[in-house]
């Protein structure tokens, strides 16, 4: 079996708006990559771009990296992610090059699940057929109140979750914010009512896993600042306080929050440098996102990594449902797998592409697809209408 093309499949879907401490959202957009042989056999996969043009991953996908493949022999998974890493050596590593290499790497797994006829994380020792996964979602949204929170918190109780992360750290008022910087500071709070939000959650969720995402819009003094209303209300995980390159104030964290998991980072990318969080004590929940940092071949590695190091794993995963199946596969795998991140949000993406939505049990371990490679059938007529040229 020989590859014979490379292409990219560019999605997009209007939403209602939403943002968390720094962006705003409007559309939801995922890049696929098909990986088709001289066969009837295809791949599927998604480069996680993080809101880049995507156009831009296309040209990098169909220009820069489909020579490589083309010709090739798909199952040489490691020999072409290898290949394609070091010939992009010098303009690549990180940002949308390793989100590209990233999704192709999905489909030649994929690919690979079709031609053996087992799924991905049969092929990977699966360690467990279900996922715990937690609710990920309280966004802010134009004229949303503490009223309107709660109801959404309330919905994902009723579904059956047991732990929610929601999103703080849009305040605009703070001085050093990142927010400060940005093109769109609407809706913002104080850093009072992210409190609020906060004992909402916990009022809401009870006993369960409380969640925190700031996306890295404090500072480590400001999050410092913040332990005692933390520990009040309960936090059980903070996400991405703030930037991986901090070094030193991502330490300084894990060592004086110790009842409190710092949970990082879904912006890092590759196993060396996933090492270096690790290794430097820069975070106690390792958390990769499959379409951006290095693909099912890279998260692997990166999953081994951490149980050496006696740390767990909790994918990220705000894609279309290719990035969320491809990341239960691979959850499904990793016998340090915490759990996973079940977007909540409303995204046609994920929810309107499948002829069979994902499925998960009374307490939302999500059930792990069991067809070929990432176990989902797309609908190729729902999917066509989100198709941009």
């Amino acid at each position: 079996m020989k590859i014979t093309s490379v292409k990219t499949i560019l999605l997009k879907w209007e939403c209602p708006v939403m943002s968390d401490a720094l962006s705003v959202c409007t559309a939801r957009q995922a890049l696929l990559v098909k990986i088709e042989t001289d066969t009837e056999l295809y791949g599927i996969g998604e480069a996680f771009c993080y809101g880049s043009p995507l156009h831009v991953g296309r040209s990098i996908v169909e220009e820069q990296l489909a020579p490589m493949l083309i010709g090739q022999d798909p199952e040489q998974i490691e020999n072409l992610w290898q290949t394609m890493y070091w010939r992009t050596i010098a303009n690549g590593r990180r940002g949308v090059v390793m989100a590209a290499v990233s999704g192709i790497d999905i489909a030649l797994w994929d690919l690979l699940g079709k031609m053996l006829k087992a799924p991905i994380s049969t092929l990977l020792g699966r360690h467990q057929d279900r996922v715990p996964a937690y609710a990920s979602g309280g966004f802010y949204a134009p004229g949303k109140s503490l009223d309107g929170l709660e109801r959404e918190l309330e919905g994902y109780v009723k579904k059956g979750y047991s732990a929610i992360k929601i999103k703080i750290g849009r305040n605009p008022h703070m001085p050093h914010n990142a927010i400060r910087y940005t093109a769109d500071q609407s809706f913002g709070v104080s850093y009072e009512e992210d409190m609020r939000r906060l004992e909402t959650a916990r009022r809401i969720l009870g006993k369960g896993k409380l969640a925190a995402d700031i996306n890295a819009a404090w500072t480590p003094m400001q999050v410092l600042a913040a332990r005692k209303d933390f520990a009040r209300v309960g936090l059980d995980w903070l996400e991405e306080p703030v930037r991986f390159e901090d070094r030193e104030g991502c330490r300084m964290l894990v060592r004086e929050m110790p009842g409190i998991s710092l949970m990082g980072f879904e912006t890092e990318q590759g196993l060396s440098n996933f090492t270096h969080l690790v290794e430097d004590q820069m975070v106690d929940i390792v958390q990769p996102d499959i379409g951006w940092g290095g693909g099912v071949s890279e998260l692997v590695k990166i999953g081994a990594m951490a149980l050496a190091n006696h740390k767990p794993v909790s994918l990220h995963s705000f894609g279309s449902a290719i990035h969320f199946a491809a990341s239960l596969q691979v959850a499904a795998a990793l016998p340090n797998t915490e759990c996973i991140e079940s977007e909540e949000n409303e995204n046609m993406l994920k929810s309107g592409i499948l002829t069979t939505p994902f499925e998960a049990d009374e307490h939302m371990n999500f059930y792990v697809p069991r067809s070929h490679g990432l176990g989902i059938e797309l609908d190729w007529d729902a999917l066509e209408q989100y198709v941009i040229l």
